[in-house]
C-alpha cells in the first residue's frame, strides 16, 4: 500500500508543468493539434489563448518576432492564422493567366520601358505611348487604351504614375499629361512656369489621397519647383549642385545631389543628411557612391547602397533624425526591391510583428537576401537568404510572399520562412518586368503582358475562362456549332416530314405495289385530289363515274407502262428491229391523235353534230387505235 502511494507520488502529469514550460512545448505543435489540446481542459485552453504562445510560434517558425503585418491586427494568433491561410491560397489556388499584346501590328513592336501595376489597372510606357490595361474589363475593346504621349523634343527626364505623366526639358520647361477619365484625349500640356536651367529630375506624387495631381521637379542649379496640375505652387533653391533624384509623398519631399540628401517638409522646412562614408581597401574613409536607392515613407527611412554596402538612414526630424544602420553584403549587389505597398503605409508598432517592411537584395551570384528594414536594433540582419542555380532576372516582395522570375518559370516563396510555396511554369523565357498587387501578378517582356490571378472557386474559374481573348474564341466556336446544329435540325425535320408524308400516302393509297407503280399511283391520285378535290366524295355520294379525261389519262399511263416493260423484256434479246417497229407504231399513233385533235374545232366537229357527239367520235377512234395496239402486243407475246 505504501509502495503504491510512493509510485503515485513519483508520477508527473503534463498539467503539473509550469506554464512557461507548457508554452515552450506548445510552440512546436501545429495549429490543428492546438485545437485538440484546447479541448482537453480549461487550463490548456487558457494557455493556448494566450498571445505569448502564438508569439513563440512565430519565433519557432521564422526565428524572429519582427515581421511585416499581413492581417493588420495586434493579436499574434489572428496574424498567424491569417498568414497561414494566405499562404495556402497561394499554394492551392489555380493560376489563371491572361495574355495582353500591347502592339497587335507586327510593323511596330513595342518594347516596354516602365510598368506600374495597381490592380485593376496596369500602365505601361514605351517611347511616346502609354498603354493602360484595364484588367477587370470584360469587353475586349476596353481592355487596352492607347494614349499617345509624344515625348517633347529635347526631353531630359520623365516620370509617370497611374494617373499622370510629366516631362522635363533641357531648357527648363515642364510638360504633363493626365491619364485619368477622358483627359488622356488632350495633348501634352506645358506648365505655366519653367526652370532657369535644364530639368534633371522629376517625379509625381505616389500618394493617392489627394484629388489633385502633384509633382516636383529639380534642375541642374539645385532648384526645386512644386506643381499642382499644370500650375506652379512654390520654388525653392536647396543646393548649388545638380539635383539627381526627387521623391514626393504627401507633405514630404526627398531630393538628393551627389553629396547630400535634402528632406523638405511642407515645401519650406529643409533638413540635410550627408551621404555616409565607407572604408576603402586601404582603410581610408570614402564617401558612398549611391547606385541604388529606395525610400520607406512608412518608417521615414532612406535605403541607399553601392555594390557592397547598404545603409538605412532615418529622416524623421521628431525622433531619430540621421540615425544610420549598415550591413556589408559579401556579394555584388545587382538590384534592390522593396515592398511598395507597405512602404506607403505609416508604420504602426502596436501591430503584431511591429509592422515590418521587407527589402530584397539581389546579387550578381544569383542569390536574394531578405532584410527587414524596420526591425529594431543598431545593425541590419539578413532574415532569409535564397540561392539559385540559374539566373534570377527580377523579383518582387510583399508582406507575405517573395516572387522570383527565372527563365520560363516563376517561383513563389514564403517571405518570412523562405519556403517554396508554388512554381508557375511556362512563363517568359527572358522576363523583364514583374509586379505584385493584391495577390495578383504582372510579368512582362517585349510587347507582351501576362496577368496572373489565383482563383479557388470552380464557378469563378469557368466564368474567367469565358472572358478575355479566350471568350472571343469561345463565342466564335459557339456560333459555328449552333449554326451547324440548326442546319442539322432543319434537315432532320425535313426527313421526318417526308417520312410522315410517305406513310400517309401509303396508308391512303396503299397496296403491295412496286416502287414505280407506287410513285405513279401516288402522282395520279395527288393530281386527282388537286384538280378534283371533291370528285371522289361526290362519286361515292351520287354514284357518278369519274371524268372521261381522267380515265383516259390513267389508261394511257397504264399502256405506256406495259409497253415500257415489254420493251425492257426484249432489250436482253437484242431484237432491235422489233423495238424500232414498235416505237414507230407508237409514234404514228401519237401523230394521228394529234392530227385529229388539231382538225377538231372547239365548237362542233360537223354542222349537223353537237360538240359532245364529236368528242365521242374522237374517243371511238382512240379506242380503235388502242385495241389495235393491244392486239399487236398480244400477237407479239
Amino acid at each position: 500500500m505504501n509502495l503504491a502511494v510512493e509510485d503515485k507520488s513519483k508520477k508527473v502529469s503534463l498539467i503539473t508543468l509550469p506554464p512557461e514550460v507548457l508554452i515552450s512545448i506548445f510552440s512546436h505543435v501545429d495549429e490543428k493539434d492546438l485545437y485538440v489540446l484546447q479541448q482537453v481542459c480549461s487550463y490548456f485552453a487558457c494557455l493556448i489563448n494566450d498571445e505569448e504562445l502564438w508569439k513563440n510560434l512565430f519565433v519557432s517558425r521564422i526565428h524572429t518576432c519582427y515581421f511585416p503585418s499581413f492581417a493588420q491586427t495586434n493579436k499574434y494568433s489572428i496574424e498567424y492564422l491569417e498568414r497561414l491561410q494566405g499562404l495556402r491560397q497561394w499554394k492551392h489556388n489555380r493560376a489563371i493567366k491572361t495574355k495582353y499584346v500591347l502592339s497587335p501590328s507586327p510593323r511596330y513592336q513595342v518594347q516596354i520601358e516602365r510598368i506600374i501595376f495597381d490592380y485593376p489597372r496596369c500602365a505601361c510606357y514605351n517611347d511616346g505611348i502609354i498603354t493602360l490595361v484595364q484588367l477587370h474589363s470584360r469587353r475586349k475593346k476596353d481592355r487596352l487604351i492607347y494614349i499617345p504621349c509624344t515625348t517633347p523634343q529635347g526631353c531630359s527626364t520623365m516620370s509617370f504614375n497611374i494617373n499622370a505623366a510629366v516631362f522635363g526639358r533641357f531648357d527648363g520647361r515642364v510638360f504633363g499629361k493626365l491619364l485619368s477619365n477622358k483627359s488622356y484625349l488632350t495633348p501634352v500640356t506645358e506648365f505655366d512656369s519653367r526652370h532657369s536651367s535644364c530639368v534633371t529630375a522629376i517625379t509625381t506624387s505616389i500618394s493617392q489621397d489627394s484629388l489633385e495631381d502633384w509633382c516636383v521637379s529639380g534642375s541642374e542649379n539645385g532648384e526645386l519647383i512644386w506643381w499642382c496640375e499644370t500650375h506652379k505652387v512654390k520654388s525653392l533653391k536647396i543646393s548649388s549642385k545638380v539635383i539627381l533624384h526627387v521623391a514626393l509623398y504627401k507633405n514630404w519631399t526627398i531630393a538628393a545631389d551627389s553629396e547630400k540628401f535634402y528632406v523638405i517638409k511642407d515645401m519650406e522646412d529643409v533638413h540635410i543628411i550627408p551621404l555616409p562614408k565607407t572604408k576603402n581597401t586601404d582603410g581610408s574613409d570614402v564617401q558612398l557612391q549611391v547606385q541604388f536607392s529606395k525610400i520607406d515613407f512608412g518608417s521615414m527611412s532612406l535605403i541607399v547602397a553601392d555594390t557592397r554596402h547598404l545603409f538605412v538612414i532615418s529622416f524623421n526630424p521628431d525622433l531619430d533624425f540621421g540615425r544610420s544602420r549598415t550591413i556589408l553584403i559579401p556579394e555584388t549587389i545587382s538590384n534592390l526591391e522593396i515592398d511598395l505597398a507597405t512602404c506607403k503605409r505609416e508604420q504602426n508598432k502596436s501591430l503584431a510583428g511591429e509592422d515590418g517592411c521587407f527589402l530584397a537584395v539581389m546579387t550578381m551570384e544569383n542569390s536574394i537576401k531578405l532584410i527587414n528594414v524596420r526591425a529594431p536594433g543598431n545593425t541590419l540582419i539578413i532574415e532569409n537568404e535564397l540561392k539559385f542555380d540559374e539566373q534570377v532576372y527580377t523579383c518582387q516582395v510583399s508582406n507575405l510572399v517573395l516572387v522570383c522570375a527565372l527563365s520560363g518559370q516563376l517561383q513563389v516563396y514564403d517571405a518570412a520562412g523562405a519556403r517554396l510555396i508554388k512554381t508557375v511554369q511556362k512563363t517568359d523565357k527572358y522576363p523583364q518586368h514583374l509586379a505584385i498587387s493584391q495577390g495578383r501578378m504582372i510579368i512582362a517582356s517585349g510587347n507582351l503582358v501576362h496577368f496572373l490571378q489565383y482563383i479557388s472557386d470552380p464557378s469563378l474559374l469557368k466564368k474567367r475562362s469565358g472572358s478575355g481573348g479566350q471568350r472571343a474564341h469561345g463565342n466564335k466556336w459557339d456560333k459555328r456549332v449552333n449554326a451547324e446544329l440548326a442546319i442539322y435540325d432543319e434537315e432532320e425535320s425535313l426527313r421526318k416530314e417526308r417520312a410522315l408524308e410517305n406513310e400517309r400516302l401509303i396508308e391512303t393509297y396503299g397496296g403491295d405495289l412496286s416502287d414505280d407503280e407506287l410513285q405513279l399511283r401516288i402522282a395520279l391520285m395527288e393530281s386527282e385530289s388537286s384538280h378534283f378535290p371533291n370528285s371522289a366524295h361526290q362519286a361515292e355520294q351520287s354514284g357518278e363515274e369519274v371524268d372521261d379525261d381522267l380515265e383516259r389519262a390513267i389508261e394511257e399511263s397504264r399502256l405506256a407502262q406495259e409497253n415500257q416493260q415489254f420493251v425492257e423484256s426484249f432489250a436482253d434479246e437484242d431484237d432491235e428491229d422489233f423495238i424500232r417497229a414498235l416505237e414507230q407504231s407508237r409514234a404514228d399513233e401519237e401523230h394521228n391523235s394529234q392530227r385529229i385533235r388539231r382538225s377538231t374545232p372547239l365548237t362542233d366537229v360537223d354542222d349537223s353534230r353537237p360538240l359532245d357527239q364529236a368528242i365521242a367520235g374522237n374517243d371511238e377512234d382512240d379506242e380503235a387505235l388502242r385495241l389495235a395496239l393491244a392486239l399487236s402486243l398480244s400477237e407479239a407475246n
